[in-house]
């Protein structure tokens, strides 16, 4: 507790913050991720609780995500599939709802230990390029990865709830390693589409439980939406399929890392 008490208030560092808004946006437009897992390892480092930098970040993450799939209608509106983000966007409601009444029951070392293994696995994948398709035989609707999406929006919408992500990290790495027909550069634009109701709902439920930090927002979000859109451009006038694999590779990592370094475990 000592220790925790000695750490500077990210509220008195205001450039800082936009600077970490900036970065988490950039990477958003960029990636097609939330850039929740940059806020929120940063509060917390900057002495914020846990639960309540998770509900900051997701409170950047919403108005993000929504920038981006505009910016991303403008540059590029091929690249969205409206339906798979549809579906994947159901999925997230349910699994932010799920994982908004098992916050304070499942072991959060545990949690985490499952969900590094899973960025782990889609970083090697990243990097490696072998990727696994699933046989459509496995679906039971008429499309036939409905099921699929479904199931992968509700583990991105567990994921908003538990780490304060919009989901991106669970749905690109999902839809382009797991799922036939969809590049690295669409799998991003529709994670983000589908990440724009997932974060909403999980921000919904956050206030709710009173885990948001709105002044914490404020300074965040300017910047993280500005930057939003340059990432977006950048992705779609210059960054190859193979440079945003590996980069999204090497991101996935830190990820991992960062969910598992002691100011984050032991808050």
């Amino acid at each position: 507790m000592a220790t925790a008490s000695k750490r500077p208030s990210v509220l008195r560092q205001p450039r800082l913050l936009a600077l970490l808004g900036g970065l988490a946006g950039f990477l958003s437009g960029m990636l097609g991720i939330g850039g929740g897992l940059v806020v929120g390892p940063a509060l917390v480092a900057g002495g914020v609780s846990l639960k309540r930098a998770t509900g900051s970040a997701l409170a950047v993450v919403a108005p993000v995500a929504l920038i981006g799939v505009l910016t991303e209608l403008v540059m590029a509106p091929d690249h969205i599939h409206w339906i798979a983000g549809a579906w994947i966007a159901l999925g997230g409601q349910l699994g932010t709802y799920l994982g908004s009444h098992l916050l304070e029951k499942v072991p959060d070392r545990s949690l985490r230990w499952a969900f590094t293994a899973m960025l782990l696995y889609a970083a090697w994948q990243n990097f490696t390029g072998q990727h696994v398709s699933i046989s459509s035989d496995v679906f039971l609707f008429g499309e036939p990865t409905t099921l699929y999406l479904l199931g992968l929006g509700s583990l991105a919408g567990l994921c908003a709830i538990f780490f304060g992500v919009g989901g991106g990290v669970v749905v690109v790495p999902g839809l382009t390693l797991f799922a036939e027909g969809y590049s690295i550069t669409d799998a991003m634009a529709t994670s983000l589409l589908a990440m724009v109701f997932t974060a909403a709902q999980g921000v919904r439920l956050a206030q709710k439980a009173g885990r948001i930090g709105w002044p914490l927002v404020r300074t965040l979000a300017p910047t993280a939406l500005v930057a939003c859109i340059f990432g977006v451009w950048l992705r779609e006038v210059w960054a190859e399929a193979e440079v945003l694999s590996a980069t999204f590779g090497l991101f996935l990592l830190f990820v991992a890392l960062r969910l598992n370094q002691p100011a984050l475990r032991n808050s």
